[in-house]
């Protein structure tokens, strides 16, 4: 089968959704299908380049494609699922947030902005039709599902899917030392954890990996509670060394604002690291459990506190939280070869593989290391 996937990006930028689109590629191709990818740049700065991103995409048809055509179109993310084709399946990892659920908070576009409202409007427009025209349409959560029909009335099926070199993940005695992996941003909430950090005992020590736009604001956070001496600050560092910063950490903080899927969460139930999230964070809930493969509390640094102190002064219940999540990983993660599986076979008569709008299946295999892409010809 010839496959499109259709998705945009924002230079220089690689994260989570770059990941995807390489993982659903290497997948498509190791199961014998031709993939295509069809990406065009993005830029959220401004309301007027949303509304250039949905000019082109809308005005994408790739219906009449020759030399064989285009068999099945499977979009990823907003405007890129806009464009037209007759077998055309989305596997959404987020809407257009600043319209959304983000709109008129100090993550989205202001409602007093000229235009902001009329934008919000017509992508709101756009999407029903074409979620209304799709044979199937897949989110990558429960959250975002549920984001997606409180602001649509679209009914979809979350696919989960493992993380980047899954099978790279692996497990060593724990260090004295919280591990915070995520870009620097304001919805990610490193900013929470440094304040609950301030109330541990001096001797919990963190490591703060990721770069991004409130670094300096972090670093600045540091010094000002006095902590500045347990956190180290490390960027972006390369794949081996942040799987090697998972295996020999005692637990995880992953507090993020409303997240849709969350990488980090899983990444740490492979290398067996309890995780500490909060009961607004999205996606993180859908594979912690609370005092079995981490800590569930409320987003404040008194509870953040408590739960990073309690794991920390009690390494044997951390490693055992730890093994419960790799137990729990296997239990709810499809393989990449389960993933396509739905995806390709996807139709409006058996959108969802046999498994009802709104659940999720369970059955899953071990994760391979990807084999070498077959050829387009």
């Amino acid at each position: 089968m010839r496959i499109a996937i259709a998705s945009v990006f924002t230079p220089p930028v690689k994260g989570g959704a770059e990941f995807l689109a390489d993982g659903l590629v290497a997948a498509l191709q190791r199961a014998g299908h031709c993939v295509h990818r069809v990406l065009f740049p993005f830029s959220y700065a401004t309301l007027a380049d949303a509304g250039r991103s949905m000019d082109i995409w809308e005005s994408q048809d790739f219906s009449p494609f020759g030399g064989g055509g285009i068999d099945r179109v499977i979009g990823l993310k907003w405007p890129a699922y806009l464009l037209r084709h007759p077998v055309t399946v989305a596997w959404l990892l987020h809407q257009h947030r600043p319209v959304y659920d983000l709109f008129d908070t100090p993550f989205g576009f202001s409602a007093a902005t000229p235009g902001a409202v009329e934008l919000r409007d017509r992508i709101l427009a756009a999407d029903r039709s074409s979620f209304a025209r799709m044979q199937a349409v897949f989110t990558i959560s429960r959250r975002v599902s549920a984001r997606l029909h409180t602001s649509t009335g679209v009914a979809s099926n979350p696919l989960y899917h493992p993380p980047d070199s899954a099978e790279a993940f692996w497990c060593a005695p724990a260090s004295p030392y919280i591990l915070v992996p995520s870009r620097l941003e304001g919805l990610k909430r490193q900013d929470l954890f440094l304040k609950a950090l301030a109330l541990t005992d001096p001797s919990v020590q963190a490591v703060i990996v990721g770069d991004g736009g409130q670094k300096a604001e972090l670093e600045r956070l540091t010094s000002d509670l006095g902590v500045g001496a347990r956190v180290r600050f490390l960027g972006a560092v390369s794949r081996a060394h942040l799987i090697s910063l998972y295996a020999h950490a005692t637990a995880v903080f992953f507090g993020p604002r409303d997240e849709d899927y969350g990488y980090v969460t899983l990444e740490a139930m492979l290398a067996g690291k309890p995780v500490v999230t909060c009961t607004d964070s999205g996606g993180p809930l859908e594979f912690v459990l609370d005092d079995e493969t981490g800590r569930i509390v409320t987003p404040d640094p008194e509870a953040i506190a408590d739960a990073l102190s309690d794991l920390m002064s009690d390494p044997a219940r951390a490693e055992a939280m730890g093994r419960a999540g790799q137990a729990h990983y296997r239990r709810s993660v499809p393989s990449w070869d389960d993933v396509v599986s739905q995806l390709v076979q996807a139709s409006p008569a058996n959108e969802t593989m046999g498994f009802a709008r709104g659940t999720l299946p369970l059955k899953t295999q071990p994760v391979e290391a990807p084999s070498k892409p077959v050829s387009c010809g």
